[in-house]
């Protein structure tokens, strides 16, 4: 059985499929020894991590926390197989290239572009192959073109399904019996306020959105002492047991990235939609990256802009039977190609496969 270093994911420790999976969670390092007039600093220095300024900080100071970390993490995985960052880097690059020389190394770009030059790039040069959550990168190019000109020669793309679904039966009803109209699941990110303020003016009751949003879910309405578009709604968070009901619920499911034009693409939800059954209804990714997921007007609906969003949601809240069939086509779409194990092990063996950068100069 291969061991294989995933982190940081804790759902996916244990055996799999040939892989023997686990990470190292450095939150213990850093808070658990903490006095409580230290963990503020402690709570500061464990946020370095998610940035490659902060690891290089920490490592060239040789942060005692850090560097416990460091030391227990190569121990744990100096004999692995892979090692494979899979939602951000901890590990200095200058100690993955001279500690870890056995493994093969996997990067994960799973942020992007707004992660991109954070802790993508800076420690792409110690892995030996990267893999991308999205099709798209910018209006330029794909995010497989971008990896290569910044050197990484071997990328895989990984859909981002990060859980098994529950399995349903494809009846009509199932597709049929939902009562209501539209709903988006997400956190309150940038100008996606705005968006859904739009949404929200024009549907009334008919859109339902929940998330864990901030100030205890009240801050669309304190936008406005910033001088911006408020949300003037409470938003509640939900369980997963509660998302998955709402989504059954659902006709429509509306899906939004982060940035403004069409940039990235493939976010959680633009899966999870579909997975449940709703006919998803998303923005559009960098030069048509969208289509590499799923096809336009079969599996799904793309909208340019919140104007285009509000006449489809529209549309196909009075043409049942055009929506049906998207939602159908896009629940067996997901059930064929993004099971989560099946994804999860394509990236292992596609990793597995990888000759590392050390032996390739051999």
């Amino acid at each position: 059985m291969k061991r294989v270093c995933y982190f940081h994911n804790p759902a996916v420790a244990g055996p799999f499929r040939g892989y023997e999976l686990s990470t190292l969670d450095p939150t213990p390092y850093f808070l658990e020894s903490a006095s409580r007039w230290r963990r503020r600093r402690a709570q500061t220095r464990l946020a370095a991590l998610l940035k490659a300024e902060g690891v290089d900080e920490l490592y060239r100071e040789r942060d005692q926390d850090y560097m416990r970390f460091v030391g227990d993490f190569v121990d744990s995985y100096r004999n692995a197989q892979l090692v494979i960052m899979a939602t951000y880097n901890p590990v200095h690059p200058e100690i993955l290239h001279t500690g870890l020389p056995q493994p093969t190394k996997i990067l994960g770009f799973v942020d992007d572009p707004y992660s991109t030059y954070v802790r993508g790039i800076p420690y792409l040069w110690a892995f030996d192959g990267a893999f991308h959550v999205s099709p798209g990168y910018n209006s330029n190019r794909r995010f497989p073109e971008a990896l290569r000109q910044w050197g990484c020669k071997a990328s895989r793309w990984f859909p981002l399904v990060t859980s098994r679904y529950p399995q349903f039966e494809a009846t009509e009803g199932f597709f049929r019996e939902r009562d209501i109209d539209v709903v988006y699941v997400g956190a309150s990110y940038g100008n996606k306020i705005t968006r859904l303020a739009r949404l929200k003016k024009h549907f009334g009751e008919r859109l339902r959105v929940h998330g864990r949003w901030s100030f205890g879910g009240h801050v669309g309405w304190l936008r406005g002492l910033a001088g911006k578009p408020v949300y003037p709604h409470w938003v509640s968070a939900l369980t997963d047991a509660e998302r998955r009901a709402l989504y059954l619920r659902a006709k429509i499911g509306i899906n939004m990235h982060l940035s403004n034009e069409p940039s990235e693409t493939g976010n959680v939800r633009m899966y999870e939609v579909p997975a449940h059954g709703a006919m998803l209804l998303s923005d559009k990714g960098a030069l048509d990256s969208h289509e590499t997921i799923f096809t336009p007007g079969i599996e799904a609906v793309f909208y340019d802009g919140i104007a285009d969003a509000i006449e489809k949601i529209e549309y196909f809240a009075t043409h049942p039977a055009e929506r049906i069939a998207i939602a159908r086509a896009g629940f067996e779409r997901t059930r064929r190609d993004y099971d989560f194990e099946a994804v999860l092990q394509g990236l292992l063996d596609w990793a597995s496969a990888l000759r590392r950068q050390d032996a390739m100069h051999e």
